[in-house]
């Protein structure tokens, strides 16, 4: 009669390779936790990007209802709505043309790592609503 200590060669390799997948499997999901966690990150920089354009027209509002309407297309202050230079490759802000005091301000970004194209999936929309100020207000 033999009595059997221990595994066998063929069980340990058997296990080793189960365990292998299993880990392989733990890695993949770390690595798309992760990609999402970024995207997500970006999501909040999108927000944000898109109040400062929000302040920065409230900044300068009364000018633009009262005083020079036209400073709303000035080249230098669109550009002064925009992120900042290295932020610019990444995050893209649109604004309207024309100023109304009802607009939607979109904040997109690209996230190469994300495979999915799904439309509007790494876009942020905000809806903008300034109050029509008086013409006495406060010109800075």
């Amino acid at each position: 009669m033999h009595i059997s200590k221990g595994f066998s060669l063929i069980e340990v390799m058997v296990s080793l390779v189960i365990a292998s997948i299993a880990l392989l499997g733990l890695a993949a999901t770390q690595l798309k936790t992760l990609q999402y966690a970024t995207n997500s990150f970006d999501y909040t920089i999108s927000l944000l990007q898109g109040q400062n354009a929000m302040e920065r027209i409230w900044s300068r509002l009364c000018v633009i209802q009262h005083d020079d309407p036209s400073l709303f297309q000035d080249q230098t202050f669109r550009e002064w709505l925009l992120p900042p230079l290295a932020m610019r490759s990444t995050f893209t802000v649109s604004v309207p043309e024309v100023y109304k005091d009802e607009m939607v301000i979109t904040v997109s970004w690209v996230d190469e790592r994300m495979k999915e194209n799904i439309d509007g999936a790494n876009q942020v929309t905000l809806n903008a609503t300034f109050m029509s100020l008086l013409s006495t207000c406060t010109r800075s």
